[in-house]
């Protein structure tokens, strides 16, 4: 019987290899964030690409028209944000004061309620204020500057996109040659699903970011705050950075508001409008366009965001779901690591018996993949029969015939 013992140095290689990976990717982040992001929206145009290559008959001008066509989208957004954006910077210092005299009246009350003199309560203000809307004002300037880095590396961008869409069909046939045969009708069925998952992805989260900026200036209009349109869709493309971009695109609203207007109802409507708003996107929004196609359960969801922040920051955010999608596909199709895939699933809840049932075999265990070289093991019988033969291979009949030999050389010597 041949079997496979676990090898703890395939284990350590592979826990060596991983160490490497991961450190060359985080000090190297300046060079792979802008491969990652050319990689996602080369999967996201490839449809639309295809489409129009087929009209134009060539496939670089189809490339160069469909990447003119995002650029314009691109640039008139960005357009829209700088100049509205400008106008509210000019009033900075009138905000800015305006908030910080919302701040005395609450803390002159807040200081009353519970028998603070006044010179206390200033001294609370004066050591307290300048962080407390630092903090905001910090955290929108982290990730403006991050953002400012993104823009400065989206010329390359743009280039890995166009060279990832002209050279697709080498890139899939290089991938298929390096499986064997028999693996290469369902390794072409992966790339089609990862192909997918990310056109599916980028192009719901246009959609969510439509709807949620639709919602959030529609609503901030109706409550009668200044430039509706710019916090509304700020907002919706804060919320491209799932769980932090809504909670941060409604905050700024509400500063805005505190500081603009003469109501106390005026601010909390703009707090009950993102809260409704956040648990429509939440709840509805989100997972009807783009769960589908993402099927990562919140878990997995949050523990992704928390290490792409860690590697690539804001940009680990954006990227990190599509990737963990991308990776969980690559999973169900390798069967050691089906079960991991289940781990990442939004279905892990409702098919947790399958760790039970079908998952229990041995050639879905992750120690699968840290098999050794093959093993002899005899049965009883076989370890017998060769217990029984001489040593160095000699048997039974050799034996006789060194022997019959032997008289012949004493009957040799005895001639001479």
């Amino acid at each position: 019987m041949i079997t496979k013992q676990f090898s703890v140095q395939k284990l350590a290689y592979t826990l060596i290899c991983l160490c490497i990976v991961l450190t060359v990717l985080y000090i190297g982040s300046a060079f792979f964030v802008p491969i990652a992001f050319g990689m996602l929206f080369a999967f996201m145009l490839k449809p639309g690409c295809d489409r129009v290559e087929r009209v134009v008959g060539n496939r670089v001008l189809a490339i160069i028209l469909t990447m003119l066509l995002v650029g314009l989208i691109i640039a008139s957004v960005f357009s829209f944000f700088f100049i509205r954006i400008s106008d509210v910077i000019s009033e900075a210092d009138n905000i800015f004061a305006n908030l910080q005299s919302a701040a005395d009246t609450v803390m002159n009350t807040a200081g009353k309620w519970i028998g603070m003199t006044p010179r206390e309560t200033d001294k609370v203000i004066t050591q307290s204020l300048d962080d407390a809307l630092a903090a905001p004002i910090n955290l929108v300037t982290s990730g403006l500057s991050t953002s400012g880095y993104l823009l400065a590396n989206f010329a390359i961008t743009f280039i890995y996109i166009f060279f990832f869409l002209l050279y697709r069909t080498a890139f899939k046939r290089f991938v298929m040659g390096q499986m064997k045969t028999s693996r290469q009708i369902e390794g072409e069925q992966t790339i089609r699903e990862i192909q997918r998952v990310a056109s599916d992805y980028l192009g719901g989260m246009g959609i969510v970011m439509l709807v949620l900026g639709v919602l959030n200036s529609l609503g901030l209009y109706l409550i009668g705050i200044q430039y509706p349109l710019v916090w509304g869709f700020l907002a919706a493309l804060l919320a491209v950075i799932p769980y932090v971009g809504t909670t941060l695109g409604g905050l700024l609203p509400l500063l805005y508001a505190i500081a603009t207007t003469t109501t106390l109802w005026q601010p909390l409507a703009v707090v009950a409008l993102y809260s409704s708003v956040q648990f429509l996107e939440g709840n509805l929004i989100t997972p009807k366009i783009v769960g589908n196609s993402v099927k990562i359960n919140a878990l997995a969801a949050i523990v992704s965001l928390i290490l792409g922040a860690a590697f690539w920051g804001l940009a680990g955010l954006i990227l990190a779901i599509p990737l963990l999608a991308m990776v969980r596909i690559v999973f169900e199709h390798i069967k050691p690591l089906m079960p991991l895939a289940l781990l990442l699933s939004d279905d892990l809840y409702a098919e947790s018996g399958k760790f039970e049932e079908e998952y229990s075999a041995p050639e879905y265990r992750l120690a699968s993949l840290f098999l050794g070289k093959n093993t002899s093991i005899l049965s009883g019988n076989r370890k017998s029969a060769l217990a029984g033969q001489p040593p160095n291979g000699v048997r039974k009949a050799d034996t006789k015939i060194i022997a019959k030999a032997k008289p012949k050389q004493g009957n040799r010597n005895a001639g001479r």
